[in-house]
Protein backbone atom coordinates (compact mmCIF):
# COMPACT_ATOMS: atom_id res chain seq x y z
CA UNK A 1 0.00 0.00 0.00
CA UNK A 2 1.76 3.05 -1.19
CA UNK A 3 2.47 6.03 1.81
CA UNK A 4 0.47 9.05 1.40
CA UNK A 5 1.70 12.11 1.06
CA UNK A 6 0.45 13.18 4.79
CA UNK A 7 2.49 10.11 6.06
CA UNK A 8 5.80 11.10 4.58
CA UNK A 9 8.73 11.12 6.53
CA UNK A 10 8.75 14.30 8.62
CA UNK A 11 5.44 13.75 10.01
CA UNK A 12 5.24 12.41 13.68
CA UNK A 13 3.74 13.25 16.60
CA UNK A 14 5.00 16.01 18.13
CA UNK A 15 5.14 14.74 21.77
CA UNK A 16 7.81 12.09 20.46
CA UNK A 17 11.60 12.54 21.92
CA UNK A 18 14.03 13.89 19.30
CA UNK A 19 15.80 9.93 18.91
CA UNK A 20 12.49 8.29 18.70
CA UNK A 21 11.53 11.18 16.45
CA UNK A 22 14.61 10.53 14.31
CA UNK A 23 14.13 6.45 14.26
CA UNK A 24 10.35 7.03 13.18
CA UNK A 25 11.40 9.21 10.64
CA UNK A 26 14.14 6.63 9.02
CA UNK A 27 11.44 4.24 9.37
CA UNK A 28 8.14 5.92 7.26
CA UNK A 29 10.99 6.79 4.94
CA UNK A 30 12.20 3.23 4.20
CA UNK A 31 8.88 2.14 3.95
CA UNK A 32 7.67 5.06 1.82
CA UNK A 33 11.03 4.23 -0.48
CA UNK A 34 9.51 0.17 -0.89
CA UNK A 35 6.36 1.49 -1.24
CA UNK A 36 7.85 3.76 -3.86
CA UNK A 37 9.47 0.95 -5.73
CA UNK A 38 12.55 3.04 -5.60
CA UNK A 39 14.93 1.96 -2.72
CA UNK A 40 18.28 3.27 -2.81
CA UNK A 41 21.79 1.23 -3.47
CA UNK A 42 23.27 2.59 -0.63
CA UNK A 43 19.90 1.56 1.99
CA UNK A 44 19.29 -1.76 0.19
CA UNK A 45 23.41 -2.40 0.74
CA UNK A 46 22.78 -1.23 4.65
CA UNK A 47 19.67 -3.72 5.21
CA UNK A 48 21.31 -6.62 2.98
CA UNK A 49 24.14 -6.29 5.87
CA UNK A 50 21.62 -5.86 8.19
CA UNK A 51 20.21 -8.84 6.91
CA UNK A 52 23.46 -10.91 6.97
CA UNK A 53 24.36 -10.60 10.68
CA UNK A 54 21.01 -12.35 11.54
CA UNK A 55 21.52 -15.27 8.81
CA UNK A 56 24.76 -15.83 7.74
CA UNK A 57 25.78 -17.18 4.41
CA UNK A 58 27.93 -20.78 5.36
CA UNK A 59 31.94 -19.94 4.58
CA UNK A 60 33.58 -22.48 2.13
CA UNK A 61 37.10 -22.02 3.41
CA UNK A 62 37.64 -25.10 5.13
CA UNK A 63 39.77 -23.16 7.49
CA UNK A 64 36.59 -21.15 8.62
CA UNK A 65 34.57 -24.26 9.75
CA UNK A 66 33.94 -25.02 13.21
CA UNK A 67 36.98 -26.85 14.54
CA UNK A 68 34.25 -30.35 15.39
CA UNK A 69 33.50 -30.00 11.30
CA UNK A 70 37.19 -30.29 10.45
CA UNK A 71 38.08 -33.23 12.94
CA UNK A 72 35.15 -35.49 11.43
CA UNK A 73 36.04 -34.01 7.87
CA UNK A 74 39.60 -35.33 8.88
CA UNK A 75 37.93 -39.13 10.04
CA UNK A 76 36.24 -39.52 6.84
CA UNK A 77 39.31 -38.67 4.83
CA UNK A 78 41.57 -41.25 6.97
CA UNK A 79 38.77 -43.85 6.66
CA UNK A 80 38.44 -42.96 3.12
CA UNK A 81 42.32 -43.56 2.06
CA UNK A 82 41.90 -46.96 4.36
CA UNK A 83 39.29 -48.31 2.18
CA UNK A 84 40.63 -47.64 -1.14
CA UNK A 85 44.28 -48.60 0.42
CA UNK A 86 42.50 -52.24 1.28
CA UNK A 87 40.59 -51.94 -2.04
CA UNK A 88 44.41 -51.60 -3.89
CA UNK A 89 45.46 -54.39 -2.04
CA UNK A 90 42.65 -56.96 -2.85
CA UNK A 91 42.90 -56.26 -6.67
CA UNK A 92 46.58 -56.75 -6.38
CA UNK A 93 46.45 -60.30 -4.81
CA UNK A 94 43.64 -61.13 -7.39
CA UNK A 95 45.73 -60.35 -10.50
CA UNK A 96 48.73 -62.15 -9.16
CA UNK A 97 46.16 -65.35 -8.48
CA UNK A 98 44.60 -64.94 -12.01
CA UNK A 99 47.92 -64.55 -13.60
CA UNK A 100 49.48 -67.47 -11.41
CA UNK A 101 46.77 -69.32 -13.06
CA UNK A 102 46.89 -68.73 -16.56
CA UNK A 103 51.04 -69.28 -16.02
CA UNK A 104 50.31 -72.94 -14.48
CA UNK A 105 47.90 -73.35 -17.41
CA UNK A 106 50.48 -72.74 -19.94
CA UNK A 107 53.34 -74.50 -18.37
CA UNK A 108 50.99 -77.44 -17.71
CA UNK A 109 50.81 -77.67 -21.64
CA UNK A 110 54.35 -78.03 -22.02
CA UNK A 111 54.96 -82.24 -22.69
CA UNK A 112 58.08 -83.15 -20.66
CA UNK A 113 60.31 -86.30 -20.15
CA UNK A 114 59.72 -87.79 -16.27
CA UNK A 115 61.86 -89.77 -14.44
CA UNK A 116 61.80 -93.01 -12.46
CA UNK A 117 61.31 -93.35 -9.09
CA UNK A 118 65.42 -93.43 -8.80
CA UNK A 119 65.68 -90.56 -10.16
CA UNK A 120 67.25 -91.50 -13.14
CA UNK A 121 65.82 -90.47 -16.93
CA UNK A 122 64.85 -94.04 -18.97
CA UNK A 123 66.83 -93.72 -22.20
CA UNK A 124 70.02 -91.75 -20.92
CA UNK A 125 73.00 -92.87 -22.46
CA UNK A 126 75.37 -92.48 -19.03
CA UNK A 127 76.34 -94.94 -16.48
CA UNK A 128 74.16 -94.21 -14.08
CA UNK A 129 71.05 -95.15 -16.11
CA UNK A 130 72.77 -98.53 -17.18
CA UNK A 131 73.01 -99.32 -13.24
CA UNK A 132 69.57 -98.22 -13.06
CA UNK A 133 68.58 -100.91 -15.84
CA UNK A 134 69.97 -103.77 -13.47
CA UNK A 135 68.27 -105.53 -10.87
CA UNK A 136 69.25 -105.12 -7.31
CA UNK A 137 70.41 -109.16 -7.25
CA UNK A 138 72.98 -108.15 -9.98
CA UNK A 139 74.44 -105.06 -8.38
CA UNK A 140 74.75 -107.00 -5.31
CA UNK A 141 76.90 -109.25 -7.44
CA UNK A 142 78.85 -106.71 -9.77
CA UNK A 143 81.67 -107.39 -7.07
CA UNK A 144 81.69 -110.93 -7.40
CA UNK A 145 82.25 -111.24 -11.27
CA UNK A 146 84.06 -114.92 -12.18
CA UNK A 147 87.84 -115.13 -12.31
CA UNK A 148 88.22 -119.04 -12.38
CA UNK A 149 88.66 -121.39 -15.40
CA UNK A 150 86.20 -121.26 -18.52
CA UNK A 151 84.91 -124.16 -20.68
CA UNK A 152 82.80 -123.12 -24.39
CA UNK A 153 78.96 -123.33 -23.17
CA UNK A 154 76.96 -125.76 -25.94
CA UNK A 155 75.06 -123.52 -28.23
CA UNK A 156 71.92 -125.33 -29.28
CA UNK A 157 70.96 -122.96 -31.98
CA UNK A 158 69.96 -119.16 -32.30
CA UNK A 159 67.13 -116.64 -33.28
CA UNK A 160 67.16 -113.21 -34.47
CA UNK A 161 64.35 -110.54 -34.39
CA UNK A 162 65.84 -108.77 -38.32
CA UNK A 163 67.85 -110.68 -40.76
CA UNK A 164 69.60 -109.08 -44.06
CA UNK A 165 68.43 -110.32 -47.68
CA UNK A 166 71.18 -112.90 -48.74
CA UNK A 167 73.77 -111.33 -51.56
CA UNK A 168 76.69 -112.20 -53.11
CA UNK A 169 80.60 -112.43 -52.75
CA UNK A 170 83.22 -110.48 -55.40
CA UNK A 171 83.66 -113.57 -56.94
CA UNK A 172 79.79 -114.51 -57.05
CA UNK A 173 79.47 -116.60 -54.66
CA UNK A 174 75.71 -116.61 -52.61
CA UNK A 175 76.27 -115.53 -49.33
CA UNK A 176 73.28 -115.88 -46.61
CA UNK A 177 73.38 -113.91 -43.30
CA UNK A 178 71.44 -116.63 -40.79
CA UNK A 179 72.15 -115.84 -36.62
CA UNK A 180 73.27 -119.34 -36.74
CA UNK A 181 76.35 -118.24 -38.68
CA UNK A 182 77.31 -116.34 -34.94
CA UNK A 183 78.07 -119.45 -33.46
CA UNK A 184 79.58 -121.44 -36.69
CA UNK A 185 83.40 -121.03 -35.31
CA UNK A 186 83.99 -119.29 -38.53
CA UNK A 187 84.98 -115.50 -38.66
CA UNK A 188 84.02 -114.67 -42.26
CA UNK A 189 80.76 -115.43 -41.63
CA UNK A 190 77.65 -113.54 -39.92
CA UNK A 191 74.37 -112.73 -38.67
CA UNK A 192 73.48 -109.64 -40.56
CA UNK A 193 70.58 -106.69 -40.64
CA UNK A 194 69.60 -103.44 -42.06
CA UNK A 195 69.83 -100.42 -40.48
CA UNK A 196 71.90 -99.28 -37.15
CA UNK A 197 70.45 -102.45 -35.15
CA UNK A 198 69.78 -100.18 -32.58
CA UNK A 199 66.78 -102.18 -30.63
CA UNK A 200 67.41 -105.19 -32.30
CA UNK A 201 67.83 -108.96 -30.56
CA UNK A 202 69.81 -112.16 -31.25
CA UNK A 203 68.67 -115.28 -28.86
CA UNK A 204 71.28 -117.71 -28.15
CA UNK A 205 70.16 -120.94 -26.82
CA UNK A 206 72.06 -123.00 -24.49
CA UNK A 207 72.39 -126.84 -23.59
CA UNK A 208 70.22 -127.26 -20.15
CA UNK A 209 70.69 -124.53 -17.09
CA UNK A 210 74.47 -123.34 -18.23
CA UNK A 211 76.46 -121.25 -15.59
CA UNK A 212 77.70 -118.58 -17.86
CA UNK A 213 81.04 -116.54 -16.78
CA UNK A 214 81.59 -115.07 -19.70
CA UNK A 215 80.20 -113.47 -22.31
CA UNK A 216 81.28 -111.94 -25.66
CA UNK A 217 81.37 -111.54 -29.39
CA UNK A 218 83.06 -110.16 -32.55
CA UNK A 219 80.60 -107.11 -33.14
CA UNK A 220 80.69 -106.71 -36.92
CA UNK A 221 80.94 -108.73 -40.07
CA UNK A 222 84.73 -109.74 -39.81
CA UNK A 223 85.44 -111.18 -43.36
CA UNK A 224 87.81 -109.65 -45.95
CA UNK A 225 86.39 -110.66 -49.53
CA UNK A 226 89.37 -113.35 -51.09
CA UNK A 227 88.39 -111.97 -54.80
CA UNK A 228 89.06 -108.20 -54.40
CA UNK A 229 90.26 -107.87 -50.71
CA UNK A 230 87.26 -105.69 -49.76
CA UNK A 231 87.07 -105.22 -46.13
CA UNK A 232 83.80 -105.99 -45.49
CA UNK A 233 84.21 -105.04 -41.33
CA UNK A 234 85.07 -101.77 -41.90
CA UNK A 235 82.34 -101.39 -44.68
CA UNK A 236 79.47 -102.48 -42.35
CA UNK A 237 78.00 -100.86 -39.06
CA UNK A 238 80.11 -101.72 -35.95
CA UNK A 239 78.04 -102.75 -32.72
CA UNK A 240 79.69 -100.07 -29.59
CA UNK A 241 77.06 -101.51 -26.60
CA UNK A 242 75.12 -104.44 -26.25
CA UNK A 243 72.58 -106.09 -22.94
CA UNK A 244 72.98 -109.08 -21.83
CA UNK A 245 69.83 -110.42 -20.46
CA UNK A 246 69.39 -113.90 -18.74
CA UNK A 247 66.64 -116.04 -17.34
CA UNK A 248 66.29 -114.71 -14.01
CA UNK A 249 65.67 -111.04 -15.90
CA UNK A 250 69.42 -109.85 -14.77
CA UNK A 251 71.18 -108.41 -17.26
CA UNK A 252 74.61 -106.76 -18.01
CA UNK A 253 75.49 -104.12 -20.23
CA UNK A 254 78.68 -104.52 -22.03
CA UNK A 255 81.04 -101.58 -24.20
CA UNK A 256 82.55 -102.58 -27.43
CA UNK A 257 85.42 -100.68 -29.28
CA UNK A 258 83.76 -99.95 -32.79
CA UNK A 259 87.05 -99.05 -34.60
CA UNK A 260 87.27 -100.39 -38.19
CA UNK A 261 90.33 -102.43 -37.80
CA UNK A 262 89.39 -104.01 -34.71
CA UNK A 263 88.21 -107.42 -34.99
CA UNK A 264 88.89 -109.00 -32.03
CA UNK A 265 86.61 -110.71 -29.85
CA UNK A 266 85.49 -108.97 -26.69
CA UNK A 267 84.48 -110.46 -23.91
CA UNK A 268 83.53 -109.51 -20.18
CA UNK A 269 83.18 -111.62 -17.06
CA UNK A 270 79.83 -111.80 -15.39
CA UNK A 271 79.27 -112.86 -11.44
CA UNK A 272 78.04 -117.03 -12.17
CA UNK A 273 74.82 -116.81 -13.80
CA UNK A 274 72.35 -120.10 -14.40
CA UNK A 275 70.45 -119.36 -17.66
CA UNK A 276 68.94 -121.91 -20.63
CA UNK A 277 69.25 -118.62 -23.00
CA UNK A 278 71.10 -115.51 -23.56
CA UNK A 279 69.47 -112.29 -25.41
CA UNK A 280 71.68 -109.87 -27.00
CA UNK A 281 70.00 -106.73 -27.43
CA UNK A 282 71.89 -104.28 -29.86
CA UNK A 283 72.03 -100.63 -27.84
CA UNK A 284 74.18 -98.64 -30.34
CA UNK A 285 76.39 -98.61 -32.96
CA UNK A 286 78.62 -96.87 -34.99
CA UNK A 287 78.33 -96.40 -38.91
CA UNK A 288 79.84 -97.58 -41.79
CA UNK A 289 79.73 -96.94 -45.58
CA UNK A 290 77.07 -99.70 -45.95
CA UNK A 291 74.21 -99.15 -43.37
CA UNK A 292 73.98 -102.99 -42.33
CA UNK A 293 75.14 -104.00 -39.02
CA UNK A 294 76.61 -107.41 -38.09
CA UNK A 295 77.73 -110.25 -35.51
CA UNK A 296 80.66 -112.75 -36.67
CA UNK A 297 80.73 -115.02 -33.82
CA UNK A 298 80.04 -115.29 -29.89
CA UNK A 299 81.14 -116.73 -27.54
CA UNK A 300 79.66 -118.00 -23.88
CA UNK A 301 82.21 -118.91 -21.21
CA UNK A 302 80.19 -121.57 -19.34
CA UNK A 303 81.92 -122.18 -15.83
CA UNK A 304 83.16 -125.91 -14.87
CA UNK A 305 80.81 -128.04 -12.98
Amino acid sequence: MAVSDRNRPGDYPPDMSPEYAEAFRRGYERAYQQGAGRAEPEQTTRLDSLDSAFHPVPSTDPQARPAHRRAEDDRRSRMLAGILLVGLALLLVVSAYVVGRVFAGGVSDVDTTAPEPNGVVIGEDNEASQEAEKSPREREKKAQKYDGPLDPASIQGASASCQSEGSVDAGGRPVTYPPTNTHDGDMSTAWRCDGSGVGEQVTIDLAGGTRIGEVGLVPGYAKTDPRNGADRYAENNRITRVRWVFDDGSSVTQRLDGAADNRSLQTVRIPPTKSGKVVIEILDSTPGPRDTVAISEVRIGAVPG
